[in-house]
């Protein structure tokens, strides 16, 4: 028999999940070409921001599991499920697991101020970000600074990430890869009816897409 399966990841936050891997490995790769497509990188970095901030929006406005809220836990139960999984017995959560659900939340807050940072850098000679000019030099120093080291903390935030899937994956038997491309998930009593709100969705990439189009009318 088939087993019974349940919407947990709706479109938007496949969407959005994906969007920004792309976005991140070609900031990575253009980022350390030695300048060769600094065009490229200042538009896909206007991109993962406008993608970041709908996203945030939409952990406040979305659907159930998307929330914040939901899935953003306190410390005893991160401590408890870090425990479990030392059990090798980990609870299963239909949604974010308490350390997946911090893992989101750092990714997203790392991959902010990257975007951020790099609003204010340059390449010295010809591409400048728009935000380059508003702010001393020394400022600007400190924020390049910052955005030059920390991708290889984030490449690093991400290696766990994946690995911590393969776990899921190979140990537990939880297809996390394929839940985040149908966005479903094996049954569960408690689970809960996943709705994809209209006005969230378009709330969220409204904000995103005015972003963007104030990035992208802006000279570098």
């Amino acid at each position: 028999m088939k087993s019974k399966s349940t919407l947990v990841w709706d479109w938007p936050v496949r969407v959005s999940h994906w969007l920004m891997a792309l976005l991140f490995t070609g900031l990575i790769v253009s980022g350390k070409s030695d300048g060769q497509y600094i065009e490229y990188h200042f538009y896909m970095g206007y991109g993962l921001s406008a993608v970041v901030i709908a996203r945030v929006l939409y952990g406040f406005y979305g659907s159930y599991y998307a929330r914040f809220q939901q899935f953003i836990k306190g410390p005893k139960a991160v401590a408890d499920y870090l425990v479990s999984v030392l059990k090798d017995k980990p609870r299963a959560h239909l949604g974010h697991n308490p350390l997946g659900g911090w893992m989101v939340l750092v990714l997203l807050g790392a991959l902010t101020i990257q975007w951020t940072t790099g609003l204010f850098s340059s390449d010295d000679i010809f591409w400048f970000g728009p935000f380059n000019g508003m702010v001393s030099e020394d400022l600007v120093g400190e924020l390049v600074s910052i955005h030059r080291q920390l991708p290889d903390i984030l490449i690093g935030l991400v290696a766990l990430h994946i690995a911590a899937v393969f776990y899921h994956e190979v140990r537990l038997k939880e297809r996390l890869a394929h839940a985040m491309v149908n966005g479903k998930k094996p049954y569960q009593k408690a689970a809960v009816l996943v709705a994809t709100p209209r006005w969230g969705v378009i709330f969220s990439l409204f904000i995103g897409l005015v972003w963007l189009a104030a990035l992208w009318l802006m000279p570098i």
